[in-house]
């Protein structure tokens, strides 16, 4: 019987693949790592896509924060 990774798994996988992407460009070597790591299960594909559009979210909420100290 094979092992099946667990969602939450995934999930933190995803997320720290995001935040790697937000400090820094990814080398050649983790863009390679990532492809790999999306293509053997479909799950982490829209589980990346979930932490990307959070951390995106977030770094809009933190422009607007620093905005609105302005007016």
């Amino acid at each position: 019987m094979s092992h099946r990774e667990s969602s939450a798994r995934i999930d933190d996988a995803a997320a720290l693949w995001a935040a790697r992407i937000d400090a820094r460009a990814l080398s050649a070597e983790e863009e390679a790592e990532l492809m790999a790591w999306l293509a053997g299960d479909q799950r982490r594909v829209g589980a990346f896509a979930r932490a990307r559009a959070i951390s995106v979210y977030l770094a809009r909420a933190r422009g607007l924060q620093g905005d609105s100290s302005d007016t």
